[in-house]
């Protein structure tokens, strides 16, 4: 019969006991971190893409009419909320879901200083 101390109150229990009697502090260390496969990371990878699809759009030097406009706005719009989504629901790929975002923004600052002139 093997004893260990409490975790919570240093009295000696057995090993296997999950709580201690005299305190009921639990003796397993608990993980709060999920499973390591804990769902796709296609959110963050369509956030990336169309972050780089918006931020190469941007070097285009031929002139932009109001449909070109939409459809980057739109772009980048849908790679931000994705991103952002993805970042909230801490899905795996965060990384490439904060570059996206980053991209997506950087996109749409430049949109408006687009239209605004």
């Amino acid at each position: 019969m093997a004893m260990v101390y409490c975790r919570g109150c240093a009295k000696q229990l057995h090993e296997s006991a999950p709580t201690c009697p005299q305190c009921g502090a639990p003796q397993f260390a608990t993980s709060n971190a999920g499973p390591a496969s804990g769902g796709s990371a296609w959110l963050a990878i369509v956030s990336l893409c169309l972050g780089i699809l918006c931020t190469l759009a941007l070097f285009d030097d031929s002139e932009w009419d109001m449909d070109t406009m939409a459809g980057l706005g739109l772009f980048a719009g849908t790679g931000l909320i994705m991103g952002i989504i993805s970042i909230n629901q801490k899905k795996p790929g965060n990384g490439m879901a904060i570059a996206g975002v980053v991209m997506a923004v950087i996109s749409l600052l430049c949109l408006i200083g687009l239209s605004a002139s």
